[in-house]
């Protein structure tokens, strides 16, 4: 029953590209129409309809209200988000540096980066996410844009100090990966640096073919809507990073976070390479 409840919720916010979740043109006319008091609660409940975001159905949130549930997961995640921003993030960062956040979701990445930056870019594929993050995570040095060619336009060409994309690789496949490293070199300055958040393969993260071999209801839903968990070698990431422009691949391990994250980290790095001059 809940399986069939998330397919219809999904399917009211899509729009037409795959992994659009929130993507539906109706979610930014209403965060458009809400009063001014009322569009960080709309933009929390859009936010909470993507299966990407928030974990809304934890036992401590049983007792408490809709909208405290909201608040108290949104402010987990954004907790972990400023966690991984100090300890992974930071070092590769300089106060007068231009930085792109690719596949920024609801911006919380974002504004964390835009406390120790000059300027950040941040694209989404979805339109909702986007209206969502203006609302929870406005702030001057950032421009939020939808990651689409019209968007993407506004970013100059060889302009950019860092990209990095969290929590964005694994879902991707081949074809769509290329696109955005394509892109990523396209911004970037001339050894311009890409942090790239990857999984490696392990029993959990299958890969492209087993993911689309998967027969089970759960894994035919999970093809359907796009919610693709691939691992894949460090090996093929670097393959396909070289194939579109970067050099000197290193990985580095994410470790030092919430230990009951731990074994779940164990198989992430971040991805750090260079724009080939």
């Amino acid at each position: 029953m809940k399986m069939i409840l998330n397919v219809v919720k999904w399917n009211l916010t899509l729009g037409k590209e795959p992994q659009n979740f929130l993507g539906a043109k109706w979610i930014v006319k209403i965060l458009e129409r809400v009063s001014v008091s009322k569009k960080r609660l709309w933009a929390l409940r859009f936010v909470s309809m993507s299966p990407h975001y928030f974990i809304t159905e934890l036992p401590e949130y049983r007792q408490m209200s809709n909208e405290a549930v909201l608040e108290a997961s949104y402010q987990s995640v954004k907790e972990s988000r400023i966690n991984i921003c100090n300890n992974l993030l930071r070092k590769h960062l300089e106060t007068h540096f231009t930085v792109l956040d690719y596949g920024c979701g609801p911006g919380i990445f974002a504004k964390e980066i835009s406390k120790f930056v000059d300027r950040v870019y941040a694209v989404d594929i979805s339109s909702g996410a986007i209206a969502c993050a203006k609302i929870l995570n406005g702030a001057d040095n950032i421009e939020y844009l939808p990651a689409n060619s019209e968007g993407l336009k506004a970013i100059q060409d060889d302009s950019v100090d860092v990209i990095f994309s969290f929590a964005v690789a694994q879902h991707l496949k081949d074809e769509v990966l290329e696109i955005v490293l394509k892109n990523c070199h396209q911004k970037l300055k001339k050894d311009g640096k890409l942090l790239l958040h990857i999984q490696l393969p392990n029993e959990l993260w299958k890969s492209h073919e087993d993911c689309a071999s998967d027969s089970t209801m759960k894994g035919k839903i999970k093809y359907i809507y796009d919610l693709h968990c691939f691992g894949r070698t460090a090996e093929r990431y670097f393959e396909i990073a070289d194939l579109h422009g970067f050099q000197k691949f290193k990985l580095e391990e994410i470790k030092g976070f919430d230990a009951k994250y731990d074994e779940e980290l164990k198989s992430q790095r971040l991805l750090i390479a260079y724009k080939k001059g």
